[in-house]
């Protein structure tokens, strides 16, 4: 931190040895420089947002001798609140100290529609670096003696230079060195016109916008911005300038919250899913992940290529003002140029002009907000620094869904394709499913994903504990619109009802299965370096944002609710002269089998165990007052579960201690004598009450007390009723899916009607 203040203090001495120097009529044969700069709102959770471009204004000086080299200046970038995460580009096979990085300043607007000159940067092959000395610099001499015609493009003209870093600088300071700066004099072109100007833009600015901590505010307002100094270091300067603009606006880009699948495009085709886990049907749940932008300009393609093949941009047709998705998500076209440092591409690519891509036909493209025609000129290439790759980013904006605790059987799985929509459901662009991503959501394809769900929808790999991670990455986003994706889930438990016991992927019950969302890749702000640049071959994807799923609070999903019927027999004895047999019916079976008939019945066929529990005393001799088991005389008797009962069957049960009276007079229907619970052997007499609980709904039962010198006494099963807790209101949505909502005391919880039904059912 104290080299940190030293950094401060110089450039603070620097301002007032500024402040202190000569007045401007003693200054008039040297340039004076101002400085300003876009301010875009980038996005909060980013350790490599693009900042908004610098702009140097000079005026002033006396121009070089034509013929004579021009001077050379060091120009230093400082960003003053955080670090400059600006990609390296040299390869790790070179040794140049310091190293290079994506950065770069151009001379007079050249490349932009508003100047006629080509591009050609520093150390290409028609403007190589000085050998005498190997200062990596470049030489331009005087083309007219005016300021003018310096940096026209030609060779031995370049108006591209690349920064480098400066050691030292914890990260904040870049330095373009040794660039040949001719003062534009104090001669207008015309007579009477205004004086003449020499610009600079320092365009490809990357920084950790997560150091601002802005991340941490939730959806709170923060007006923070990315403050960056300009300093000029140069004979023709008057003194050593500084200035400092503010060039990026930082915003929460994301935010997640619950939602309800309403869109017509998936409700109309596919079915909303059941969540009863003995008749659980497969389709989409009704509460959904929804992923909105926290301003307009937050979800970005990786480059104009995936504008131009997944969609029209506004101006490409003379009738078409807006951005249009083709319905594409086509992430395989290669990067194009975007080498207009004045167009405006809300893309994740900064200016680049690599030898190795193609260049678009119109450009710059419709839709980047500039009119004119491409730039002339060679395409970024220096032998060591890496030119070519500047301002390339690794993937396009992504999100990754944090999946946890999803029910284990319930075969999660998710579309591969799913729209960018604004306002009421109007789908603006789209994003798709990248699979094969390490455990940050980097690398992967489009391509490897398997539609093996249901629906053509692709099941998502979760691990032991119901945990697993989802990847989307933006194909098509319309920079003009407020956007959100409603990301659905699909379940398909594929439960054979029919099979003894029931086999397929049932799932857990009472488990509910929730996500939360971040951008992606994420990492760690304790990872070491991620809030720094790396080179291409050895550091971290651009973009990088922070692993940040919180305060979002995690999205409940879905459900499954376990298939019992649970009956009360309050009298039962078991002794020397009484036995009670139980008889427990699975009447999940009836004149429709689980289809549409005239008969109008609406259970499924199901099948499962029936667990038996005791609650007595020894015998019904003893003081029912004292009843309590395990005290005063009462005992633990170990509950029995009975084998699987098929739909349309039933479990018969003898109650009585005594080995010569086995329990259970079905056989192998898994029941036996009564056994104490403590010692595991054949419990003493026992009267009380038994609960049977199936693991099928419709249950029906009777019980029958007989024995020596007592008639025989008969009677139902009580069907218990379960505690609802419910003391709220109850609606009936009858759009989209059509769902129940229960609201109870500002809690919400939704059913669809037919598990609404099924629920009621038990």
């Amino acid at each position: 931190m104290a080299d940190f203040r030293k950094w401060l203090y110089a450039f603070a001495g620097v301002t007032l040895l500024a402040g202190l120097s000569a007045p401007a009529s003693a200054q008039s044969t040297l340039m004076q420089c101002t400085g300003s700069a876009n301010n875009p709102i980038i996005r909060a959770e980013e350790y490599t947002a693009l900042a908004g471009d610098v702009f140097i204004t000079c005026t002033g000086g006396i121009p070089t001798t034509v013929g004579t080299a021009l001077p050379k200046v060091t120009i230093t970038v400082f960003v003053t609140n955080t670090s400059i995460t600006s990609k390296i580009t040299q390869p790790s096979t070179t040794h140049d100290d310091p190293a290079w990085n994506e950065a770069l300043l151009i001379m007079d607007e050249a490349g932009t529609t508003t100047s006629t000159l080509g591009l050609e940067n520093c150390g290409s092959a028609t403007a190589p670096f000085q050998t005498t000395p190997n200062d990596q610099t470049c030489n331009i001499l005087s083309a007219a003696g005016n300021g003018t015609g310096d940096y026209d493009g030609t060779a031995g003209r370049p108006n591209v230079f690349q920064a480098r870093q400066v050691n030292g600088s914890f990260g904040q300071a870049i330095q373009f060195i040794g660039v040949p700066i001719d003062p534009p004099g104090n001669t207008p072109a015309v007579v009477g016109g205004p004086p003449p100007v020499r610009t600079m833009r320092i365009t490809n600015l990357r920084v950790n916008a997560v150091a601002f901590n802005v991340y941490n505010l939730g959806n709170s307002f923060s007006l923070t911005n990315v403050n960056t100094t300009v300093t000029f270091n140069g004979t023709n300067f008057g003194g050593n300038q500084i200035f400092t603009v503010p060039n990026g606006t930082v915003r929460i880009g994301l935010l997640a919250s619950q939602s309800t699948v309403t869109d017509t495009n998936i409700t109309d085709e596919f079915d909303a899913a059941t969540f009863l886990q003995c008749n659980a049907t497969a389709g989409f749940t009704t509460n959904s992940i929804k992923l909105s932008e926290g301003f307009p300009t937050a979800f970005k393609v990786r480059n104009f290529a995936q504008i131009l093949a997944n969609g029209t941009p506004p101006g490409a047709t003379t009738d078409l003002s807006f951005y249009t998705w083709n319905g594409g998500v086509d992430l395989s076209s290669p990067n194009i140029n975007q080498n207009v440092p004045n167009a405006l591409y809300n893309t994740e690519t900064g200016i680049n002009f690599d030898p190795a891509l193609s260049t678009p036909t119109t450009n710059p493209p419709a839709g980047t907000g500039s009119n004119g025609t491409a730039p002339t000129g060679t395409a970024f290439n220096s032998p060591g620094t890496g030119i070519e790759t500047a301002g390339e980013p690794s993937q396009g904006t992504r999100f990754a869904i944090r999946i946890s605790g999803i029910p284990l059987g319930s075969n999660p799985s998710v579309l591969t394709t799913v729209p960018l929509q604004t306002g009421d459901n109007n789908n603006t662009g789209g994003m798709v499913l990248i699979c094969g991503t390490d455990a940050h959501g980097y690398g992967g394809s489009a391509g490897t994903c398997a539609t093996d769900g249901i629906n053509d929808t692709s099941v998502i790999s979760i691990d032991a504990n119901g945990n697993g991670l989802l990847v989307y990455e933006v194909a098509f986003a319309d920079p003009n619109a407020l956007e959100f994706a409603n990301v659905p889930f699909f379940v398909n438990p594929d439960i054979n009802l029919n099979a003894t016991p029931p086999v397929g992927g049932t799932p857990q019950v009472g488990v509910t299965g929730s996500a939360n969302a971040s951008f992606a890749p994420f990492y760690a702000t304790s990872v070491a370096g991620i809030g720094a640049a790396h080179t291409l071959t050895s550091g971290f994807p651009i973009p990088r944002f922070v692993d940040n799923p919180l305060p979002t609070p995690p999205v409940s999903l879905f459900t499954y609710n376990k298939c019992a019927c649970d009956m009360l027999f309050p009298w039962v004895v078991g002794n020397a002269a009484i036995n009670t047999s139980i008889v427990v019916a699975n009447t999940s079976l009836d004149p429709c089998g689980g289809t549409a008939c005239a008969a109008g019945f609406t259970a499924k066929p199901q099948s499962g165990k029936v667990k038996f529990w005791f609650f007595g005393t020894n015998d019904f001799n003893f003081d029912p007052t004292h009843f309590a088991p395990g005290v005063n005389g009462g005992q633990v008797i170990a509950p029995q579960t009975s084998v699987v009962v098929p739909a349309g069957g039933y479990v018969a049960f003898v109650i009585s201690p005594s080995s010569a009276v086995a329990g259970g007079q079905t056989a192998g229907n898994g029941l036996g004598p009564l056994m104490d619970a403590a010692t595991g052997k054949v419990a003493s007499p026992f009267a009380g009450y038994v609960i049977a609980q199936s693991e099928f709904q419709y249950c029906h039962g009777i019980a029958s007390l007989s024995g020596v010198g007592l008639t025989p006494q008969t009677y139902l099963g009580l069907v218990l009723d379960k505690a609802r807790n419910f003391t709220g209101t109850l609606q009936i949505n009858e759009g989209g899916s059509g769902t129940v909502t229960f609201s109870n005391n500002g809690t919400q919880l939704q059913r669809t009607k037919q598990t609404f039904a099924d629920e009621l059912e038990q």
